[in-house]
């Protein structure tokens, strides 16, 4: 029998026009010397763009926003497969003309950059597009997300929020410590929208004081920098952190019997400059008194850093730590980077200081995973926990950016697992020899070779050991055993050496981490050479995956399970855009249950991996597409409208001929009685 291995390159049907988006990063000199780069700057990220026709118009939109921070480095990039270009513009409250390029392809780009872009140029972006082939529309939204700020409210004695996200967020303040949603006192404000700025206003006595504002980017929170002369000052001092032109406001609070007391800001024990700074008084009901002085500056300079003093004459004084930064920075604590465990609970953890605040997550084969952070009281020193590891093997990657700056730091955990058939990290040096008629046991000592172990992937090794006997019984059992701290594990075998004088009679393999219930089969045959014997295995679990294949998993609309086994399932979907933008197909997903181990997932990747390697053909069901990131992972198959082979063949089973015999008997053959006793005849 001779397989034959086939490959063909796979020609997807693609759009006239593809979108997406560049994020232009910093990855930082802050780095450790250990980190690896988990994401690759400066990546076309696919928006998705699909046709979205109305009358004799083609308009493409994105299936993705563009959803950036305020400060960033973006381009939008719009991949054209169309000929004859007459005109280009670019649509954003004005018109522009866009500068056409061509890609490696020979089709038109066009790009528009934005260096560190503002609130102000959130919005919806319109591409125009003339040809002698008709007319293009492309819709890009870009949206932004900022933290807000406080500033003072001009010709008023009072302070406002501002939130510079774009869609329009709506606006709480908080009157808690903490500013949880579930706190009783806050109070939601009617927003107003001047130019893409949100603004709200608020008179300010509260002990405790954050402006939240959300939108459908998610939720961020900001407290006002307050030393109040009535609580007690934690040490260290309370530091704030900005960057240069950020606004600078910090309060002086104190509480007081009698209002009959002053309270006073100073910077590094001067005065802050004339006109810097208002006050307020507030009776409580008790009739003591509430004053307030805040010290607001609109642009912060590095010369306004410093210790500022909160006094009062009727309280000690009390004083914060204010740094003025030129560029924002991730700093993260040296800490071990090793570990090695058992079957014990185990978390990683990553402790770091950061300004502006960080986006983070967890890296681990391929795979992301969210980053949850724990802030200190001081709001400065950060924490993160990873122990969503499954007491797998491998490279861990903790990655954080900000505005200003990239960090990562790479882990590598080792897991001890008890041993199983094929289960060990050592060499196999415990061979015995039982002979087939009689029941002694005796440890083989001699014709042992051992091999040098070999590291098959991270945490994984595999050692080998060869026994070479001679002149011996010719039918007999060896037993090979391996152990190591974990566990022990044995082989046995039967051995037939009738006619052999000398041989080598057996190689036994083990390697580390244990087998799972379900582990990848997918290995391909490829013939190199002219004989039968002669081919290799590819085993697709070292292949990489081509990104080319990625589908929008937001672009599948799933229906009903078509089948399912002990690990996955099959279910019909309808994918939109999958061979042409616009189109909708009937196709099957392929995916496992709920909460896979990586086994499994390793398995169904490789399965992935090597139907990518065969392309297309007509005699198979042939791979569309797959989703991998951000989510479970989908295998995107043609859709075989009549149902499975298995079932058709049993349907059929009475229209097949089982042999050569049954044929004649149908028939009737005149000469059956002649060949039926033939040997052959079957």
């Amino acid at each position: 029998m001779t397989a034959v291995a086939f490959t063909s390159t796979m020609t997807q049907n693609t759009s006239e026009i593809t979108c997406g988006f560049i994020s232009q990063k910093d990855e930082g000199s802050e780095a450790p010397e250990t980190s690896v780069a988990p994401k690759v700057p400066n990546i076309l990220e696919d928006l998705g763009c699909y046709l979205n026709s109305q009358g004799t118009e083609n308009i493409y939109q994105t299936i993705k926003n563009v959803e950036v921070n305020v400060l960033e480095d973006i381009e939008l990039r719009i991949t054209m497969s169309i000929s004859n270009i007459i005109s280009c513009f670019w649509f954003f409250k004005e018109s522009k003309a866009c500068k056409l390029s061509f890609d490696s392809e020979n089709r038109y780009i066009a790009s528009l950059a934005f260096s560190q872009i503002k609130e102000g140029q959130a919005g919806t972006y319109t591409l125009l597009v003339t040809s002698k082939t008709g007319n293009y529309t492309v819709v890009v939204p870009v949206l932004i997300r900022t933290k807000p700020y406080f500033r003072k409210r001009e010709k008023s004695d009072s302070i406002e929020c501002i939130s510079e996200s774009y869609p329009q967020p709506s606006v709480e303040w908080i009157f808690c410590k903490t500013p949880e949603k579930s706190c009783p006192y806050k109070r939601h404000e009617e927003t107003g929208e001047i130019d893409g700025i949100q603004m709200v206003q608020h008179e300010l006595f509260q002990t405790y004081i954050w402006c939240c504002a959300v939108n459908v980017l998610g939720r961020e929170c900001t407290s006002l920098f307050t030393i109040d002369l009535n609580e007690r000052q934690a040490a260290p001092l309370p530091e704030l952190l900005l960057k240069v032109g950020e606004p600078l406001l910090i309060r002086c609070r104190a509480v007081h019997h009698n209002y009959k007391f002053r309270i006073q800001l100073s910077l590094e024990n001067r005065e802050v400059e004339q006109g810097c700074c208002f006050e307020g008084l507030e009776y409580q009901g008790d009739l003591s008194a509430i004053r307030v002085q805040h010290v607001f500056i609109s642009a912060a300079e590095r010369n306004d850093s410093g210790h500022y003093t909160c006094s009062s004459t009727a309280h000690p004084n009390q004083t914060a730590l204010v740094t003025v930064l030129e560029k924002g920075f991730i700093n993260i604590t040296d800490s071990k980077e090793d570990f090695e465990i058992g079957e014990e609970e185990f978390c990683f953890e990553v402790n770091f200081t950061a300004y502006p605040p960080v986006r983070c997550m967890w890296l681990y084969s391929n795979k992301t995973f969210p980053c949850i952070q724990s802030y200190s009281v001081d709001g400065l020193s950060i924490s993160s926990k990873f122990c969503n590891h499954q007491h797998q093997s491998g490279i861990y990657v903790f990655y954080a950016e900000n505005d200003d700056t990239v960090v990562t730091k790479k882990f590598t955990l080792y897991v001890r697992k008890k041993q199983t058939l094929a289960s060990a990290d050592m060499t196999c040096t415990q061979v015995y020899r039982v002979l087939s008629l009689e029941v002694c046991t005796e440890e083989i000592t001699e014709g042992i070779q051992n091999f040098l172990p070999e590291r098959r992937s991270l945490g994984s090794w595999i050692s080998s050991s060869a026994l070479y006997v001679q002149e011996t019984a010719t039918t007999f059992s060896v037993e090979c055993c391996a152990n190591n701290s974990a566990g022990s594990a044995c082989e046995k075998s039967f051995i037939n050496l009738s006619g052999t004088t000398s041989q080598l009679i057996s190689l036994c393999v083990f390697f580390l981490p244990k087998q799972f219930k379900y582990e990848s089969q997918w290995q391909m045959i490829q013939m190199i050479g002219p004989s039968d014997n002669e081919y290799i295995y590819i085993d697709f679990r070292e292949f990489e995956y081509d990104i080319k294949w990625e589908f929008p998993r937001e672009n599948l609309e799933f229906g009903q399970v078509l089948g399912s086994g002990a690990f996955g399932k099959v279910v019909t979907a309808t994918a939109y855009g999958i061979n042409n933008a616009g189109d909708s197909v009937q196709v099957a997903v392929k995916m496992l249950k709920e909460k896979p181990d990586a086994s499994e997932e390793d398995a169904l990747m490789s399965e992935l991996k090597m139907m990518t390697h065969i392309g297309s053909h007509e005699n198979i069901v042939n791979l569309l597409g797959a989703c991998t990131l951000s989510g479970p992972i989908y295998l995107i198959f043609e859709y075989c409208c009549y149902g499975d082979l298995l079932n058709y063949l049993r349907s059929k089973r009475e229209k097949f001929h089982w042999t050569l015999t049954d044929i004649f008997k149908q028939q009737n053959f005149s000469f059956y009685h002649n060949i039926h006793q033939d040997q052959n005849s079957r």
